[in-house]
C-alpha cells in the first residue's frame, strides 16, 4: 500500500481549500443513506464447508458523507465531498462487496474529491471519485435497489483520479480522466486513461467510452464500451455493451463481450424493473462478469425519504452471491463455478 500517494492527494485537496478568499461563504451539508435487505439465497452446489442455502441480512450500499460548497466566487464554483461506506448489516465502516480491499483498504472513503466548475470551461475533479467509464457505460443499467445492483459489468466503479469534463455543447459532453487503477508499488500513480463522450437529446442519451489500462506489465486488457438510454415518460429502456481488448498473448478466449438489456416502468409510487445480462466465458483475467444473469425488482416509494423494495436475482456462474457475513469476496459456489445461484431480497432504503 502506497500511503505517500494518499497523503499527496489529500494534501492537495486541503491546500486548494486553504487558498479560498476569506469572504467566501461555505455551505456544508451532511447526508446519508441506510440501505439494508434480508435475503434468501441458494446455489446448486456450495463450496466445501458451506450450506447450499441460507437467509441473512446484507447491506445494500449504505453510506455517510458530507459536502462543502463555495458558490460566491467570481468565476468558479467549488465543491468537495467526503463519503464513507457503512456496512449496516455488520455495523462496520466498510464496503460490503469488499472490492475496495483490492485497492487501498475496505474501510477507506468511497468518495473524497474536490471539483472546480466554470460556466465556459467545464469541470475539473480531483480525488477519489466515480469513474468516467463507469458513469458513461455501466451506470445507465445500474438502477436496481438491492445489493445485487450493478454487478454485470467489467467496469471499475471508483478510484483516485483527475478528471476534466467539458461544458455541454448541444447536449454533447466529453470527459478525459487519469486514473490510479492499481495503486501498485512501482507503477505510475495515475496509471490509466479513460475517455468518454455522451450525447443527450430529447428522451435519448448515447454514451461511448474507452479505457487505456495500466500497461506496466503489458498484459492488462483495455476496455471499450457503449450505452443507449431511451426514457419517454414513465418508461426507461437502457442497453450497454462492453468489450475487453486483450493484450496478453497467453489468453485463449480473448476480447470477451458483455451486454445488458434493462427496462422499467413507474406509476404512482411503484416502479417495476427487469434486466438480462450476458458475459462471454473467457480466461481473460479482467473478465469479472461471465455467463447469464437475470434480475427483477419492484420498488415502492413510501415517502420522499423511504423506499421499500423486493428483488429476484439469478446468476449462472458464481460471482455475486456471497457466503453469509462475508469478510472478503467469499463467493458461495466459488468464482465462475456453475452455480445456478438465486437470491430473493426484501429491503429498504432511507435517505437523510
Amino acid at each position: 500500500m502506497n500511503e505517500p500517494r494518499n497523503l499527496r492527494l489529500h494534501t492537495a485537496i486541503l491546500a486548494c481549500m486553504a487558498t479560498l478568499p476569506a469572504h467566501a461563504e461555505m455551505e456544508v451539508t451532511p447526508y446519508g443513506s441506510l440501505r439494508i435487505q434480508t435475503e434468501a439465497v441458494s446455489v446448486d452446489d456450495a463450496k466445501p464447508g458451506e450450506d447450499d442455502s441460507h437467509t441473512a441480512l446484507r447491506d445494500a450500499y449504505s453510506r455517510l458523507g458530507v459536502t462543502a460548497t463555495y458558490k460566491d466566487l467570481d468565476w468558479v464554483d467549488l465543491d468537495a465531498t467526503v463519503e464513507f461506506p457503512i456496512n449496516s448489516a455488520l455495523l462496520r465502516a466498510e464496503d460490503p462487496t469488499f472490492f475496495q480491499a483490492y485497492y487501498k483498504g475496505n474501510n477507506k472513503p468511497r468518495v473524497a474529491d474536490i471539483a472546480a466548475t466554470t460556466e465556459n470551461l467545464g469541470t475539473l475533479r480531483v480525488g477519489t471519485q466515480w469513474l468516467a467509464y463507469y458513469n458513461t457505460v455501466a451506470y445507465p443499467v445500474d438502477f436496481f435497489s438491492s445489493y445485487y445492483s450493478g454487478w454485470a459489468t467489467q467496469a471499475t466503479f471508483r478510484r483516485d483520479a483527475a478528471t476534466y469534463t467539458t461544458p455541454s455543447f448541444a447536449g454533447l459532453t466529453a470527459t478525459v480522466s487519469a486514473v490510479d487503477l492499481t495503486h501498485e508499488a512501482g507503477s505510475n500513480y495515475l496509471d490509466t486513461w479513460q475517455y468518454a463522450l455522451s450525447w443527450a437529446f430529447s428522451d435519448v442519451t448515447v454514451g461511448v467510452a474507452y479505457q487505456d489500462t495500466e500497461q506496466d506489465t503489458g498484459d492488462n486488457a483495455d476496455q471499450l464500451g457503449a450505452s443507449l438510454v431511451y426514457a419517454p415518460g414513465n418508461w426507461r429502456f437502457a442497453a450497454k455493451v462492453e468489450q475487453l481488448q486483450t493484450n496478453d498473448s497467453t489468453v485463449l478466449k480473448d476480447d470477451p463481450v458483455t451486454y445488458n438489456l434493462y427496462g422499467s416502468y413507474s406509476w404512482n409510487k411503484y416502479t417495476v424493473k427487469a434486466m438480462f445480462a450476458n458475459g462471454d466465458e473467457s480466461d481473460e483475467a479482467a473478465a469479472f462478469y461471465q455467463g447469464d444473469s437475470y434480475q427483477l425488482g419492484l420498488d415502492y416509494q413510501y415517502s420522499e425519504a423511504l423506499k421499500l423494495f423486493v428483488e429476484y436475482f439469478y446468476e449462472e456462474l458464481g460471482y455475486a452471491i456471497y457466503t453469509p457475513n462475508s469478510r472478503f469476496d467469499d463467493i458461495l459456489a466459488g468464482y465462475h463455478v456453475d452455480s445456478d445461484g438465486q437470491a430473493v431480497s426484501l429491503g429498504l432504503r432511507y435517505d437523510f
